[in-house]
């Protein structure tokens, strides 16, 4: 059913039961009002389904939320009707889609006229990728537009919502806003499907088990590793442990304050076999960039946590905690073989731009440079269009559009201009006086990033 009263996609919560679709728990239920104002007998919204909807020619990947709508399976909203502006024809009840937003996997018009309802289309689930699950209209379905007439409505949802996407549309220039899902924070916390980069972690011939001891925590560290085992196991990312190994947990106070979450894996790496996947060599970067006069930098959310765990190896990477001990499904900071398995997915997902010069990947950190504004903005979009659909999302507030001059792995680039980063010069001015021989080699390693603005820098160190 497509409801031009309904604020969002939504899909009934019989029919997920019935037809056994994954779904995704949301991080904090959202209230759920009825059209009249009443608390709708759900109360909350609680999980959504990644989808992939199919109507005649037209397909999708799209998010609905998962409740009660009455006797709909499906019923598309404003926001689908906003983001498509098909043509309507309100007498006939048909409509035609033929401006699609470019991150359809298909955009060939397709005509919707009488025939089957929501209900009687198919789904295919699938054990393999979220949206590998689909919800199929086929032939031509009927279509409903019951204009100011809806089941149920997310007034709440839209206030709570209203601030972040409020910022992500300010911060992310017009031209992209067809993209705007690829930085939604909400629909980037859950478990990432399983892929053939997963992480493994494969022990060395003849190693032995270890155990470590529990650390004490202050008051504030308590409540925050409480806070950090809820949420984890709330998103799937980690599960209680009966492992023979446990690595130790504790944290760590950021420059602002807040604490960091530790796992210590660095026994654990002693006995781990080394994935010697290269990253990429900067000097090479640094010669790419060279020349280029327009720039994009994206920063993918969640890092290592967008790669699971090799199955069956989950238990050689578990951390003790005085909560119990835990298991991670997915990649943490700290896994001697993370930046390598991190950089082949990103070096296979962008693999032709990469090699194009029109793309660099350091980690999670992407680069989009150019000469050219038209075929600058072309390349940010494939960029953007691969990221969703890989269901790799984007922090907004770290995003950088079409700046003449960019910092990057270090260097400040801008035409022919390749300058230090000052954040870094500032803390070679102000390295303490070395004491030791200690000191003298952890100033030299950090002075050496910079070695080639330094005349003769071999002789001086």
């Amino acid at each position: 059913m497509v409801d031009s009263g309904a604020t969002k996609k939504f899909i009934n919560k019989c029919f997920i039961t019935k037809n056994r679709v994954r779904t995704r728990k949301l991080k904090e239920p959202i209230p759920l009002y009825n059209i009249n104002g009443t608390l709708n007998k759900d109360r909350s919204i609680s999980e959504v389904a990644v989808l992939q909807m199919q109507i005649g020619d037209h397909i999708e990947k799209t998010v609905f939320t998962v409740t009660d709508i009455g006797p709909e399976d499906v019923i598309v909203g404003l926001d689908w009707l906003r983001e498509h502006n098909p043509e309507i024809d309100w007498e006939s009840g048909s409509l035609k889609l033929s401006r699609c937003p470019e991150t359809c996997s298909t955009r060939k018009t397709g005509r919707m006229e009488q025939a089957a309802t929501v209900r009687d289309t198919g789904v295919r689930p699938t054990t393999r990728r979220p949206w590998e699950q689909g919800i199929t209209l086929p032939g031509a379905p009927q279509l409903f537009v019951a204009a100011g007439h809806t089941y149920s409505q997310l007034f709440a949802e839209e206030e709570i919502k209203k601030k972040v996407v409020e910022t992500a549309e300010e911060s992310v220039p017009k031209q992209y806003h067809e993209f705007l899902k690829v930085f939604s924070k909400e629909a980037s916390e859950w478990l990432p499907e399983r892929k053939p980069y997963n992480h493994a972690i494969k022990l060395m011939p003849g190693y032995s088990t270890f155990h470590s001891k529990v650390y004490p925590l202050l008051n504030n560290e308590q409540e925050e590793l409480d806070k950090f085992l809820k949420e984890q196991l709330a998103k799937g990312y980690i599960w209680e442990s009966k492992s023979p190994i446990s690595s130790p947990f504790f944290f760590i106070k950021k420059k602002e304050g807040t604490l960091r979450p530790v796992q210590d894996y660095r026994r654990l790496n002693t006995i781990t076999v080394k994935n010697r996947y290269s990253l990429p060599l900067i000097a090479e970067m640094v010669d790419k960039l060279r020349g280029a006069t327009l720039f994009t930098k994206f920063d993918v959310r969640w890092g290592y946590n967008n790669i699971q765990i090799k199955a069956g190896d989950e238990w050689k990477a578990a951390f003790v905690t005085n909560r119990g001990l835990y298991e991670p499904l997915v990649m943490f900071f700290g896994l001697t073989n993370s930046p390598a398995t991190f950089q082949a997915m990103m070096n296979d997902i962008f693999h032709d731009l990469i090699i194009g010069g029109k793309v660099l990947v350091y980690l999670d950190d992407i680069l989009v440079f150019s000469t050219n504004r038209e075929e600058h903005d072309k390349v940010t979009r494939e960029v953007l269009r691969r990221l969703w659909d890989n269901n790799l999302f984007l922090k907004p507030e770290k995003c950088e559009w079409n700046v003449p001059k960019v910092d990057y792995v270090g260097y400040v680039f801008g035409g022919d201009e390749v300058a230090m980063d000052p954040a870094k010069l500032k803390g070679i001015n102000e390295w303490p006086v070395p004491r030791n021989k200690k000191d003298v080699q952890k100033f030299r390693g950090f002075s050496n990033f910079y070695r080639r603005f330094i005349k003769d820098f071999a002789k001086i160190s």
